[in-house]
């Protein structure tokens, strides 16, 4: 349920339309001056003063707008591209023209405080968008503070923790349709309960959606095949034992069902003819947290736990395949961070990540009986300081990571076991950066940043073909890393009516990894590439010219390029970089009047374009679609219940939103296949929520 809105403009049409919303004083929530607080930085800061390009958006404003899950908002973060493919390996994110579908993730992807990697293959699992404190968007590396896989930029989920003093219960029922599909559902429930207030509270999160295909069969005859099916909880506990220690406690489990290729789909909304799997997603995350203040700083330690699994498996024309990966992780970090207001402000810390992921393939018409595991530990030590320069409003940043990473690993061959040494992957990644707040509420920046992520192992499959049929291929690939230059500014002005941000960046990715395909066989090898370089600038307005009403712009140009060719693929010098759209621009309008003392309308249209997506690896893919997509929301709020009429897709956009795969399905027969939006759906949401002071 796309609500398209700029980033200040999500939390400042939540602030000043909803009276209860207006007391939340969460990060990346506006405080009671009226700021936008985040946390980019591992402490409080104005939006306003950080030097970095960051987008905030809090839960409530969320939940306002009705975003039911990621790519309903991302990619109104100007030089952030997303699309939600609609299937278990989740949403796929592109940041500054950074983009690929091989190794590790190349976008920083954290949920609460786990760095979530894919371990060899990029995932960024659906969580849904309920009851959230707040998500934050930092474009540009971001490899000093969060690490491994942050080279575009990072996105930060953080759930609503536990209220020590406030209960709270809240409710959402939605029931929509959707054009050539069907009825969907959905109900989502939280309550927070101090136990003993002002020491210990718990809350608990809830949400079951289902939402009916819309995509054909020709071949079987079936419809609405592409049926989709999402469940979440979460649990959190909070304990502050003294006034300086708090220590939370975090339960996250989530499940969703795909039982027919998600949203791909041919041109003519028919279901592709080649072999289309049943998926399921299953996640599970565990984890602690300590707190405790020093007295001008702040002890921080967190343990996180996860377990991700993707089970496949579908009947091809020769017969059934089953596929299964299965990534677990355990990540401890400890740091501490200056809480003081002098001239210098500080963060050092280390981080220790242990993950395993196991792949198996089962195809006995192929004779295929594959297992295969890799094993990566990761260690960190970080550090970062901020020195404002006396009687001068000039901040300089400096920071250093040092990361390194074993990797190892074996693959089982019907029985047949190879072991895989891997390799130990290590790089000193630094940051720097300069502020000038010429006058209050303005800054403008200049930094330089380094990212990296790590190698990763060939496939022994490919390694043993590939000498086979000419092509050579290394046992393991080279690290990538990258380097962005980036001038911004970002100001509030006019009383605050006016809000301005601005950035233009260069970037250079070295060795970035692709696929050659091996002749005469179906599979794919690995290498490295040259790399890719990426310009672009960005901008976002937000403005509030009367009351209630909040007029929001924002768009980025990215020009993101392959360096160099590459041996055996259709990728040249000058190829556009996988998935990446050259054009991305977003508006909306919203209102907010009142009719009484505890009734309040509102409305809001949003829209939000795409130019198309492209992939150079092979010649047998084609371009994606130009994408306008515009939804609309009418409502009315009363004192704790709130009803909301909406149209997603108003115009019923059915481009292809990625790049469209050919594939060969007969001597003479081809299917053109690309992920879809979900076509025009009406529906109707009504809320509520109570809460109070624990007696």
């Amino acid at each position: 349920m796309v609500r398209m809105v700029s980033h200040v403009a999500l939390v400042c049409a939540a602030v000043m339309s909803t009276p209860v919303m207006a007391q939340e004083q969460a990060p990346g929530a506006a405080d009671a001056d009226g700021d936008i607080i985040v946390t980019a930085r591992k402490r409080e800061e104005r939006a306003v003063d950080v030097p970095i390009a960051v987008t905030a958006v809090s839960g409530a404003a969320l939940e306002k707008r009705g975003a039911a899950n990621l790519a309903d908002f991302l990619q109104e973060a100007p030089g952030v591209g997303i699309y939600d493919g609609g299937s278990a390996l989740g949403t796929k994110i592109t940041i500054r023209g950074i983009s690929t579908s091989l190794g590790a993730n190349e976008n920083g992807y954290y949920l609460d405080d786990l760095p979530f990697t894919g371990v060899t293959v990029p995932l960024s699992p659906d969580v849904r968008a309920w009851d959230l404190d707040r998500v934050e968007i930092l474009r540009g590396p971001q490899g000093t503070l969060f690490g491994e896989g942050s080279m575009g930029g990072t996105v930060r989920i953080l759930t609503r923790g536990a209220d020590l003093d406030q209960w709270e219960a809240k409710g959402l029922g939605m029931v929509s349709d959707t054009r050539g599909g069907g009825t969907n559902g959905g109900a989502k429930g939280a309550f927070n309960a101090p136990i003993v207030p002002g020491v210990l509270a718990v809350r608990v999160a809830g949400t079951h959606e289902r939402y009916q295909g819309w995509v054909d069969n020709s071949s079987t005859g079936a419809t609405n095949v592409n049926d989709q099916t999402y469940d979440t909880f979460r649990a959190r506990l909070r304990f502050d034992p003294v006034d300086r220690l708090s220590i939370t406690g975090s339960y996250w489990w989530s499940k969703s069902d795909f039982p027919a290729g998600g949203s791909s789909a041919r041109d003519d909304d028919q279901q592709t003819r080649g072999t289309v799997p049943y998926s399921k997603s299953r996640m599970e995350l565990y984890g602690a947290t300590a707190r405790y203040d020093l007295g001008g700083a702040e002890l921080f330690y967190s343990y996180t736990h996860s377990d991700f699994g993707v089970p496949q498996s579908g009947m091809s024309s020769i017969g059934s395949i089953e596929t299964n990966i299965d990534i677990a992780l355990d990540a401890h970090e400890l740091r501490l961070a200056s809480t003081g207001d002098g001239p210098l402000k500080w963060t050092v810390g280390a981080y220790a990540r242990d993950s395993q992921r196991n792949d198996t393939v089962k195809f006995p018409a192929r004779g295929i009986d594959n297992d295969a595991q890799i094993n990566s530990r990761a260690r960190a030590l970080f550090g970062e300081a901020t020195y404002t320069l006396p009687g001068v409003p000039v901040d300089l940043t400096a920071g250093l990571r040092y990361f390194e990473d074993r990797l190892r690993g074996f693959e089982a061959n019907s029985g047949v076991v190879t072991d895989q040494p891997g390799d130990t992957y290590k790089s000193w990644n630094p940051r720097f950066s300069v502020a000038w707040h010429p006058v209050e509420n303005t800054t403008i920046y200049a930094s330089a940043a380094k990212g990296f992520r790590s190698g990763q192992l060939q496939p022994t499959v490919p390694l043993i073909l590939g000498p086979i049929y000419g092509v050579e291929l290394p046992a393991a690939l080279s690290q990538d890393s990258i380097w962005t230059y980036e001038v911004g500014a970002k100001a509030e002005l006019w009383e605050r009516k006016l809000s301005i941000e601005a950035a233009v960046f260069y970037s250079d990715w070295k060795d970035v990894a692709v696929r050659i395909p091996i002749p005469g066989t179906s599979f794919n090898g690995l290498v490295n590439s040259n790399g890719t370089h990426t310009k672009g600038a960005e901008l976002s307005l937000v403005a509030q010219p009367v009351s209630g009403l909040t007029l929001s712009a924002g768009g980025a140009y990215v020009d993101a390029e392959y360096t160099d060719a590459v041996a055996g693929t259709a990728i040249v010098k000058g190829s556009a970089v996988d998935d990446v759209a050259k054009f991305t621009a977003n508006a909306s309008i919203d209102y907010a009047a009142a009719i009484t003392d505890t009734v309040q309308a509102f409305g809001r249209v949003g829209w939000q374009h795409s130019s198309p997506r492209r992939n150079s690896s092979y010649a047998a893919f084609l371009p994606g679609d130009t994408i306008d997509r515009v939804d609309a929301r009418i409502g009315v709020e009363f004192a704790q219940l709130t009803i909301a009429l909406f149209a997603d897709n108003l115009t019923d956009e059915n481009g292809a939103t990625s790049f469209r795969q050919v594939q060969q399905i007969g001597p003479t027969s081809f299917d053109i296949t690309s992920n879809r939006l979900r076509p025009r759906t009406l529906g109707v949401e009504a809320s509520f929520r109570f809460g109070g002071p624990a007696r």
